[in-house]
């Protein structure tokens, strides 16, 4: 993951999923969400197949500790998104919106970052 500032040593993917700060480039952006994507779909699909037996009842509590955490990787990764372009991160509640977060998404996917360093940090190596 070369394209990816992290500002500090650790696991790029805890980061990339859960940090806060920093910047990512466009391509990490949309690569995070369409896996993001594919790694819930297989979790829920998973689960849904399972008996209840299997799970002991707690099948609503798995799928909602898997939705928050999904939404919560997704607003991270707006937030570095929305930094590289040069906005503040607290334009990424708009995910919390139903239909705005799809326009939200493409427009943010879409935008090139800012060359260089910007008040959120070091710029992306890959500025595409």
């Amino acid at each position: 993951m070369a394209n990816v500032n992290t500002g500090r040593r650790r696991s790029p993917i805890l980061w990339l999923l859960f940090g806060m700060r920093g910047r990512i480039s466009r391509g990490i952006y949309w690569g995070s969400l369409v896996a993001l994507f594919c790694v819930n779909f297989a979790l829920y699909f998973q689960l849904l197949g399972m008996t209840e037996a299997d799970l002991e009842g707690s099948l609503p509590l798995v799928l909602f500790v898997i939705a928050v955490a999904a939404l919560y990787a997704n607003i991270a990764i707006s937030v570095k998104r929305l930094h590289d372009i040069g906005y503040s991160g607290f334009l990424s509640v708009a995910v919390l919106i139903p239909l705005v977060n799809i326009a939200f998404s493409i427009w943010v996917g879409i935008l090139p970052g800012t060359a260089g360093p910007n008040t959120f940090g070091e710029a992306a190596d890959d500025q595409s």
